[in-house]
């Protein structure tokens, strides 16, 4: 069952030539997990936005189970790179204002809620702390603990594990695929990362995104199942096949606009 679709979606920033997405199409299914990677400044970014209702198309149709996505929704979570919680407020009082926001729960059971999504992300004894007093690892834990505090739908997640390390990201990329599953209802997750380990680790599908103006340039069906071992199925032949497929895309498509560049400029 399609739940999002991008119909020939375009999009140019108020004051630029150029566009920053042109003729996008894509559809994803719902409980779908869409990894999408490519070079800075393809267009990645700038789905999310389109997808969350931040940022209005300029041309094309952007539809959600069949209806025009206009503004942000409830339908929508949005996880950013930045952790984007309240300074202010406790990893506690982050999620239960989630929660009380979204009418999903008040009072004391937001807050028994909010220690429940806390203990899931094994952070509960962290709970009275302030984003300053955490980690990286553990404010972008508390982050996606916020979000899927929502139960939205639809989870756009914008590089989410970019500012960790690399063992804190392989963690809270376990903790993902623990919160995706859920109760056995998968939510639909548009994943935007770099790197491509982490896409093929995690995605049923990836959207390889060329350079500016953002389009697809392949859509790439991961084929392993799961549960999927990371140990293994990074020494997979066809696990390293694909890895090299998806490098050799990329590389040649920055290698044909630098010589377009360079071309333009007569160099």
């Amino acid at each position: 069952m399609a739940l999002l679709h991008l119909d020939s979606v375009s999009l140019t920033y108020p004051g630029d030539d150029l566009p920053a997405i042109a003729n996008l199409s894509l559809t994803i299914n719902q409980g779908e997990l869409l990894a999408v990677v490519g070079p800075s400044g393809c267009g990645k970014s700038s789905t999310i936005g389109l997808l969350a209702g931040l940022t209005p198309v300029t041309g094309g149709l952007l539809t959600l189970n069949g209806n025009p996505i206009v503004a942000p929704g409830p339908d929508r979570a949005v996880v950013f790179q930045d952790y984007s919680l309240f300074p202010w407020m406790t990893a506690l009082d982050n999620i239960s204002f989630a929660l009380q926001e979204s009418g999903r729960a008040t009072g004391k059971a937001a807050k028994h809620e909010a220690r429940k999504l806390l203990d899931m992300v094994g952070l509960g004894s962290y709970s009275h702390k302030y984003p300053a007093e955490l980690s990286g690892g553990m404010r972008q834990r508390v982050a996606i603990a916020r979000a899927f505090a929502l139960d939205a739908p639809v989870y756009l997640m914008d590089e989410p594990f970019g500012a960790v390390d690399a063992r804190n990201r392989v963690s809270l990329q376990e903790l993902l695929l623990k919160l995706w599953t859920g109760d056995g209802n998968k939510k639909t997750i548009f994943l935007v990362t770099h790197d491509i380990d982490e896409a093929l680790y995690l995605a049923d599908r990836i959207a390889v995104f060329t350079p500016g103006p953002g389009r697809i340039l392949k859509l790439i069906d991961v084929p392993f199942p799961r549960p999927r071992r990371r140990f293994f199925l990074v020494q997979d032949p066809h696990y390293i096949s694909l890895r090299n497929e998806i490098l050799s895309l990329l590389q040649k498509e920055i290698l044909e606009e630098l010589q377009q560049v360079e071309g333009g400029a007569g160099i």
